[in-house]
């Protein structure tokens, strides 16, 4: 299954869901699993406001961890079993494209797959099969001229 998530700087987006691109990190577990990912020992409470902006986003694990929570979201919202396989279709800025493609995909595929973890306490074991890569203003100025053809009425003059 082919899976798009753009991994915007203030927040994630799927084809279903946006959240802030914030996570809070916990070595115990919070007073409610709403949004946390458990994995590794610890619990990451996801959409918890915006964290700093960073040059390369692979420099902790902040947005794997997001790419994981946004995984199963579209899984439960979609009705797919929690122990699949996808494509992720990952949005890059323009400016950083040629440079963070090699490295933001080896981020994302890491070592270890398929991948086990628990989100809002459900069990996901995810297989991320391969990682392509869109432009960000390329795709949404698509997206908005879809929406435009679509859903704007055509004025006649």
């Amino acid at each position: 299954m082919i899976m798009g998530i753009d991994h915007g700087y203030y927040a994630v987006k799927t084809r279903h869901f946006s959240f802030p691109a914030g996570v809070t990190v916990y070595t115990h577990e919070p007073y409610t699993l709403k949004n946390t990912l458990q994995i590794g020992g610890k619990y990451y409470v996801c959409g918890t406001g915006r964290q700093p902006i960073l040059r390369d986003k692979t420099v902790n694990d902040n947005y794997y961890i997001l790419t994981l929570a946004a995984i199963a979201m579209e899984l439960r919202f979609r009705n797919l079993p929690a122990e699949c396989s996808v494509t992720l279709a990952a949005g890059l800025p323009l400016a950083r494209y040629g440079r963070d493609k090699k490295p933001f995909t080896e981020y994302l595929f890491r070592n270890g797959q398929p991948v086990t973890f628990l989100f809002e306490g459900e069990r996901y074991k995810v297989k991320i099969e391969s990682v392509t890569k869109y432009i960000v203003p390329l795709f949404t100025a698509m997206v908005v001229a879809l929406f435009l053809v679509t859903f704007i009425p055509a004025i006649s003059l």
